[in-house]
């Protein structure tokens, strides 16, 4: 696991009684760069399928052995797609799905996520 530079886009989730949860996502549909988290601390990771070491695998074997270096639980048992897929910082579970409209370059931005399988 090693970082990589991702671009992004913000967009805004809620769960019950809490509302305007930042969440970001990857243009859909255009690349196969993917975003998962782990579902018991939140930490974001990306998945980069473009590389041809993993085609026909599914998340959960890219991830492997690996463990979530936030909370140290085994990432093949926690790892789930993001955003639609999220734990908010009070520990709750959220879902959200991202627009299908891809917004302009202008409102995107880079974040640094950890990558599987490298």
């Amino acid at each position: 696991m090693k970082p990589r530079k991702v671009r992004c886009y913000r967009g805004y989730a809620s769960v019950p009684a809490r509302w305007n949860i930042e969440v970001f996502y990857t243009v859909p549909d255009m690349y196969l760069i993917k975003l998962f988290t782990c579902i018991e601390c939140g930490e974001i990771f990306v998945i980069d399928f473009e590389n041809p070491s993993f085609a026909g695998k599914t998340a959960q074997e890219i991830a492997g052995d690996t463990v979530c270096p936030k909370c140290g639980k085994p990432l093949r048992e926690t790892i789930r797609p993001y955003p639609e897929n999220f734990r908010t910082d009070d520990g709750r579970e959220g879902h959200f799905e991202p627009e299908r409209i891809i917004p302009p370059d202008s409102e995107s931005f880079v974040k640094d996520l950890w990558e599987l399988g490298v």
